[in-house]
């Protein structure tokens, strides 16, 4: 089952970047429901839901400090986003703001240093930088 997890999460994410790359700005927005969860503190958060409107039907964020599994239930892709150095955390961290790997269920694609952070936290490839 992780196996396929894993495969299904590699397609959406190889999916996710080949859209976001060819995207027509006009085209009809594809129909997934994102969810990006980031420092909502940040700009970075208001121009990525920006961009991501114009692409997909339902885009909704979160605010990784605070987040909660039960924000990601009706999601399709789960995108984390932040920037190294923000809040207090350290690296490699010693909890995920996520919560617990083998409880994860959604294909997410990693951006920033959330990927960094998530890789060496659960142990998966990309964790080196």
């Amino acid at each position: 089952m992780k196996a396929n997890m894993k495969t299904t999460a590699w397609l959406i994410a190889t999916l996710f970047i080949a859209v976001m790359a060819l995207a027509d700005p006009s085209a009809t927005p594809l129909p997934l429901r994102i969810l990006y969860v980031g420092n909502l503190e940040k700009s970075r958060v208001k121009d990525f839901e920006s961009f991501l409107k114009k692409h997909f039907v339902h885009v909704s964020v979160a605010n990784r400090k605070s987040f909660d599994m039960a924000l990601a239930k009706d999601a399709d892709v789960v995108l984390l986003d932040w920037q190294q150095g923000e809040g207090e955390e350290k690296f490699p961290p010693t909890r995920s703001p996520i919560g617990e790997r083998d409880g994860w269920t959604k294909p997410m694609v990693l951006l920033g240093s959330a990927g960094l952070h998530m890789a060496a936290l659960w142990d998966i490839k990309g964790g080196a930088g």
